[in-house]
């Protein structure tokens, strides 16, 4: 007799989900219409996956005692009808196991949906047991009650279909539970001594002998389906295609027919593959029947030796048979058992239909590997048109959209490929909906994808790199550095792999462990350079980049990116360069070199736009916006902003329009347009909190507080300036702090607070020296001698502003030049000699002018204020008071009001001396 029903409300198998109490059927969330008794059949197998149920507890259950009925016919009807909704076959069943004269055996793994087990973690309870429940036997592990789904392993059905990953995992001597999809986070554990590598194989690709620039899609296409045939049930390790195009381009391996010792050492080396497989092909054009012949080799990449040769031919009307027999021959060579019927059918799922859509897909995979992402996109749209359900095809758009930029369209073609995907093999099937999760940035489930992978295939570093990839993104730093320690315990050469220090650098930088990240890099590097892989130590060296500006080590910036854009260039990955560009010109850009910082910039720019990559060209038109506005062009930073924020929307990058807006803001702020400015600052601000960018929402509320103490709301100001901060901290960003920290001494000041905005430029100075950004030191010096002025202290005064002028001559940062030349002039007026506040009236008066030629009407108002406080200084007063109502008028008009105050505070002073002098 059957245990009772479980107390659970819903379960999950594939793309399905089954709500137990509702008796519905759901895919992707979608109702499947169900009659009750074929959902009564599921409900029963669901109860006990892995498990044969009976005819007669079928009976039982559908029809109750005394009950006449055809029952034979009726239960296949039934489970015609079943299997219908589900898209199963009796032939070749992926749910339903038909078990001859006995009954049914439910074969997918099943678990626990996300809703039930959020019910069951705030109820407090467990997993229950049934759940576990495989062939009639509890499961001998529950690892902290996470919801796992069953793997069988004393079924025929479970040997068959997973045979090929008992080389890859250590079976207990009871049952074992294997994760295939884990929704709550799983701490992963092991050592080199419970992971048995299985023999890795490389499929190279072939040479096209016959030289026909038409058939040259046929050696992408026999590589990608020979690797998926020695892939079927997992008893190799097949190295993915992209490791392999960036080995081919590291070490410009061309020739597949001539590969010797000396080429298969290098080989080893970079890929760590036991055994490679390469040849050629030929269109035999005598023949009528337009045959292929298929030349392959097998050889060891350690001894050098050949370990296999064979020649298959064909006619072109039926490529994928002949890379059937070839595979068949090679797997067998390889001591490899034959294909299953089940896998037979996963392998012929994962091929095109036919040849168009083959030559075409190949095409666009081999355009994607060599960094062509805009020619790749085009095949691959012709692709999807003449097969629209291939889902392989929809995943290799969505990464060439991706590398594009366009990433709404990129989760598209994913979410497409995912929804096409149930035929796949179950590695493959799980690679696909990861990619899909990623582009749609769903981090949890993606590292809920990738940790089942991993634990499936504990020999595959991509899949663990994925992992710690997926959990980086989620912010998981310190469980991405769990799934690096994994990674390390290896055997080797697996453990050697540069991309595992890589993907520690990136986990370590966020926590602020600057000192493992620079060994990890350096690390990563040799090991790179060890095994000729040049594209790994150049992504190396740019991470290196990146980190020395984040230290304040800018000089060393630009030696690391020249080599790396070397590297790049070698390879012919521009984008690669264009990255290396990027990060020289944000060193020169922090060092004040303004006009090699833009010449960088504009290089990097051409790239992207011959690449087609778009996301990036607005990337680096956001940057020339920044460096137009450091020399005084805003009219070409509005254009520049406006070009980036118009791209950004192109692609449809919320994140990025948010960005660009702060960019616009920045320019409006500038140019005096307050209202304009604010509408930017608060649009952007709302993108960013709606998207969780919280660095970009800390700086729409800078610029947002900047645009308020203008406006005269010094108390909001305050508040926003203060948030800013505050989330700077959060996230460990020194230099953006250092400026709020700034804006808030500036507030300070307003105030009147002049020995707590000390204490603040003091802090500020304090972050500034650590990321050595001589642009902030110069703002903070401004700052801190307008400090120094009020406390009489001109000579301190002078020295600091001699500084910034210093920056602001050899950077020509127009901003900072006005801004410390206002302050210079009012350091030279209060002296008290006539002579000099003449000679400070004539220079304030230039400056005034000059900002607003510019356009810098903000510092055309503080030198117009200055100006006026320093004639109301002299003997004659009525020159100043005039410029002074004239400026309050206009700022008025404008929306200054922190100027109209400042304009009133100076008059009303300059009243109070004169009454005091009458009364005197």
């Amino acid at each position: 007799m059957r245990a009772a029903q479980s107390p659970l409300r819903t379960r999950g198998f594939g793309v399905f989900e089954v709500d137990l109490r509702a008796a519905e059927l759901r895919k992707h969330g979608v109702r499947i219409k169900l009659q009750e008794q074929p959902f009564q059949i599921l409900s029963l197998l669901l109860e006990h996956p892995g498990e044969v149920v009976t005819r007669d507890e079928l009976r039982e259950k559908l029809w109750p005692a005394h009950t006449f009925v055809d029952f034979d016919r009726s239960l296949n009807k039934a489970m015609t009808k079943l299997r219908a909704a589900l898209g199963d076959s009796a032939d070749s069943p992926r749910y339903v196991e038909t078990i001859p004269r006995h009954g049914y055996r439910f074969l997918a793994p099943v678990y626990l949906p996300q809703s039930e087990l959020a019910h069951k973690n705030a109820s407090g309870r467990g997993v229950p047991d049934e759940l576990f429940r495989g062939n009639g036997k509890h499961a001998a592990h529950k690892e902290e009650n996470r919801p796992l789904r069953i793997l069988d392993w004393h079924t025929q059905s479970g040997k068959r279909r997973f045979s090929g990953l008992a080389a890859a995992i250590r079976i207990a001597a009871t049952a074992i539970l294997v994760a295939i999809r884990v929704f709550q986070p799983v701490v992963l554990s092991g050592s080199s001594s419970v992971v048995s590598p299985r023999r890795s194989v490389a499929v190279l690709g072939f040479t096209n002998l016959s030289g026909d620039p038409h058939e040259a899609w046929l050696s992408t296409a026999f590589s990608d389906w020979l690797t998926t045939e020695l892939s079927a049930g997992g008893q190799l390790r097949t190295l993915p295609a992209e490791n392999i195009a960036r080995m081919k381009a590291e070490l410009s391996l061309n020739d597949m027919e001539s590969l010797g010792r000396g080429n298969l050492e290098q080989i080893h080396r970079n890929l760590g593959t036991d055994l490679v497989v390469a040849g050629s092909y030929a269109s035999l054009a005598t023949n009528p029947t337009r045959q292929i012949r298929l030349d392959l080799r097998l050889f060891d990449t350690r001894s050098g030796e050949t370990l296999y040769a064979d020649s298959e031919t064909g006619s072109q009307e039926n490529l994928f048979d002949l890379v059937s027999r070839a595979g068949e021959k090679l797997r067998a060579n390889l001591g490899v058992r034959k294909i299953t019927k089940e896998e037979a059918v996963e392998v012929a799922t994962a091929l095109p239909s036919n040849a168009e859509p083959a030559r075409l897909y190949a095409e666009g995979l081999s355009k994607l590997r060599v960094f062509d992402a805009l020619s790749a996109r085009d095949s691959l749209v012709k692709a999807v048109a003449a097969e629209p359900n291939y889902a392989l095809s929809h995943a290799a758009l969505a990464m060439a959209w991706a590398q594009l930029g366009y990433d709404q369209n990129a989760a598209g073609e994913a979410k497409k490929a995912f929804d096409l995907s149930s035929n796949l093999s179950r590695a493959d099937r799980l690679l696909v909906e990861g990619r899909f999760r990623e582009m749609s940035h769903d981090w949890e489930k993606a590292i809920g994808i990738y940790q089942a992978l991993f634990r499936f295939f504990p020999d595959n570093p991509d899949y663990g790199l994925a992992l710690a990839n997926s959990q980086v993104k989620a912010n998981k730093w310190k469980d991405a550095l769990e799934t690096v320690a994994v990674l390390r315990t290896l055997p080797a050469p697996l453990r050697d792999d540069p991309r595992i220090g890589l993907a520690e650098a990136e986990a370590a930088m966020p926590l602020g462990d600057t000192k493992r990240t620079e060994a990890s890099l350096v690390g990563a590097a040799q090991k790179a350079q060890l095994s000729g892989a040049s594209l790994l130590v150049a992504k190396a060296m740019v991470a290196q980049g990146w980190l020395f500006e984040n230290l304040g080590r800018l000089d060393e910036v630009g030696k690391v990116v020249r080599e790396a854009r070397d590297l790049y260039s070698a390879a012919h990955d521009q984008r690669g360069v264009a990255d290396a560009e990027t990060v020289e010109a944000i060193a020169l850009s922090y060092q004040g070199d303004y006009f090699s910082a833009r010449k960088r910039y504009q290089d990097a720019l051409a790239i992207h736009q011959d690449i087609g990559n778009k996301h990036s060209v607005a990337g680096e038109f956001d940057n020339l916006g920044e460096i137009l506005l450091y020399l005084g062009d805003i009219r070409g930073a509005l254009q520049k902003y406006q070009d980036a924020l118009q791209t950004y929307q192109e692609v449809r990058d919320d994140n990025g329009v948010a960005l660009a807006k702060i960019g616009l803001g920045d320019a409006l702020f500038s140019e005096g347009k307050l209202f304009e400015a604010r509408k930017m600052y608060e649009e952007s601000l709302d993108t960013c909190r709606q998207n969780g960018d919280r660095d970009r929402e800390a700086q729409a509320l800078m610029g947002l507080g900047q645009v308020l103490r203008a406006q005269g709301d010094s108390h909001a100001a305050w508040q926003h300036e203060t948030r800013a901060k505050e989330i700077f901290q959060e996230v460990g960003d020194k230099t953006p702090e250092a400026r709020a920290e700034l804006h808030l001494a500036q507030l300070l000041l307003d105030r009147g607070e002049n020995s707590e905005a000390v204490k603040s430029i003091q802090r500020a100075q304090d972050l500034v020296s650590r990321t050595a950004s001589p642009r902030d030191d110069a703002r903070a010096r401004i700052l801190l001698s307008q400090t120094l002025i009020a406390a009489g202290k001109n000579t301190e005064a002078k020295e600091n502003i001699s500084r910034a002028i210093q920056f602001a001559e050899r950077s020509h940062d127009l901003d900072i030049s006005l801004m410390s030349r206002v302050t210079a002039a009012r350091i030279d007026a209060s002296a008290g000699s006539p002579a000099q506040r003449k000679e400070a009236v004539s220079r304030l008066n230039a400056l005034a002018q000059q900002a607003k030629a510019a356009g810098f009407i903000n510092a055309a108002l503080e030198a117009r204020l200055a100006l006026g406080e320093v004639e109301l200084n002299s003997a004659n007063q009525t020159p100043g008071r005039k410029h002074l109502e004239a400026l309050q008028e206009e700022a008025s008009g404008e929306g200054f009001q922190l100027m109209v105050q400042k304009v009133a505070m100076a008059l009303g002073k300059s009243l109070n001396q004169a009454a005091l002098h009458v009364q005197n």
